[in-house]
């Protein structure tokens, strides 16, 4: 891996925005794996990506958080927990 996570996410947030709420389509779904860098990862990576996803979007507005960065934050953890799953994990 070239960058860390942070500068990952960072760099995916700048191009990542859902057209639809709660659809994740392909062409986001191959954007998310290849800007996370996701088929580097083993199973404990992409756990601890996911714990810091979930953390940066938390801690980005405390107050509350707005329904495009919920949308966003969902759509990178499903995709996060697919790659978990076919690899035999457990989420």
């Amino acid at each position: 891996m070239k960058n860390t996570n942070f500068q990952n996410l960072k760099e995916l947030l700048k191009s990542y925005i859902p057209k639809t709420f709660g659809i994740a389509t392909v062409e986001k779904y191959s954007l998310i794996k290849s800007s996370l860098q996701l088929e580097v990862m083993e199973i404990v990576d992409l756990r601890n990506l996911r714990d810091f996803v979930v953390l940066f979007f938390s801690r980005k507005n405390e107050d509350k958080l707005d329904m495009a960065d919920m949308d966003r934050m969902s759509s990178i953890t499903a995709v996060i927990d697919k790659e978990i799953i076919e690899r035999g994990g457990e989420v």
